[in-house]
């Protein structure tokens, strides 16, 4: 095992080999736990074995998967909602219509296109509790509405 340490790329990431320019403070094989600070190399993960240093690494990709996939469903609710709020919108000149036709002929037509309306509403709230279930980047992707 190298007891030496250099940081060709920077103070941010050390490579162990026998020709580093700087005693490891730990014994490890892992370069990227140690950084140079004030040219003292510091070990980001206080001294612990090589091994949780693993398991540590293995459960920060977790938990960063894990916020990627909830940044991604956010991004898909948005863009639902977007959809939602712009069909919206294309009824309203249908609601002007209604207005009219209603107060022209006594009918209720306005109701039809308001319920029109809530259906588009319906749909997006399953739409959004659809996503909520989704666990995986490949659903997300693969998800339409």
């Amino acid at each position: 095992m190298a007891g030496k340490i250099s940081f060709p790329h920077g103070n941010d990431w050390g490579v162990i080999g026998p020709e580093g320019d700087h005693d490891l403070p730990v014994d490890s094989t892992l370069g990227h736990r140690f950084h140079l600070v004030d040219g003292e190399v510091v070990d980001r993960y206080d001294g612990v074995t090589d091994d949780r240093v693993r398991e540590i690494d293995a459960e920060r990709v977790v938990e960063r998967q894990a916020e990627e996939l909830q940044a991604a469903r956010t991004a898909l609710v948005r863009r639902v909602k977007s959809e939602a709020a712009q069909r919206i919108a294309t009824l309203d000149w249908k609601v002007e219509r209604a207005r009219e036709r209603d107060a022209l002929n006594g009918t209720k037509t306005l109701q039809e296109v308001y319920a029109e309306r809530e259906v588009i509403r319906l749909a997006s709230n399953q739409a959004e509790a659809a996503i909520a279930k989704l666990a995986s980047q490949e659903e997300i992707l693969a998800f339409s509405w």
